[in-house]
């Protein structure tokens, strides 16, 4: 079976395990575990953003002809500098009389424009299942959990947030004049339980789409 966006996703949470387990064990640097349980939070947040690239990937690669293009991706922006390669190539090909596959290059330049985007908060998410052309993804996927959309929202946009927190600032706590570093508290439990609630979200929202993709076109 091809490697699919699940498989993405439970590589990256199965990475985020081993950093919580490391953090556990008898290191002879104490100040480092903090610095793992971090990376392991980042780890499980990348496995929503991995989800969504692939899973986007993955509907792109099924596009056959304009019918059964998901509205959203349609209207995606493509670069002219990538429309000109594609019609410089036409044109190499139709002089050196071979064929060229131009939904090839058409979703590679897509795939490109996608790479830029990052799929990781509630709205982000919301986006990518529609380029995918799944409906009403985020409130399915509440029910699925037994949870609400509101819920997920808070939940979610709070782990990008600390992600953002340790990518972005270092974890620094921020201070209006600060005198020394000093870094945002971290729990080992927190951790391990935002991991866990994260694993149950990717596998809700895969339940929503492959009963999606079960479900024949009308």
């Amino acid at each position: 079976m091809a490697f699919g966006p699940m498989d993405a996703a439970n590589s990256c949470i199965r990475r985020s395990r081993r950093f919580l387990s490391l953090a556990n064990a008898a290191l002879d640097d104490t100040k480092i575990k903090n610095d793992l349980r971090r990376t392991a939070l980042v780890m499980s947040v990348t496995a929503v953003d991995a989800y969504m690239h692939w899973l986007v990937f993955r509907r792109l690669s099924e596009v056959r002809y304009e019918g059964d293009l998901p509205k959203s991706l349609s209207k995606l922006n493509v670069p002219f500098s990538s429309l000109a390669s594609l019609a410089d190539a036409l044109i190499a090909a139709r002089h050196s009389d071979r064929n060229i596959r131009p939904w090839v290059q058409v979703k590679n330049a897509i795939q490109r424009e996608l790479l830029k985007e990052t799929f990781q908060n509630y709205e982000q998410i919301g986006n990518a299942l529609s380029l995918a052309g799944i409906e009403r993804g985020l409130s399915r996927t509440a029910t699925e959990m037994g949870s609400t959309a509101t819920e997920i929202r808070e939940r979610l946009n709070r782990l990008v947030h600390r992600r953002n927190q340790v990518v972005h600032e270092g974890d620094f706590v921020r201070a209006h004049r600060p005198r020394k570093s000093k870094y945002n508290k971290i729990k080992h439990k927190d951790v391990v339980d935002d991991v866990e609630w994260i694993e149950r979200l990717l596998q809700s929202i895969n339940n929503v789409v492959e009963a999606t993709r079960l479900v024949p076109a009308s």
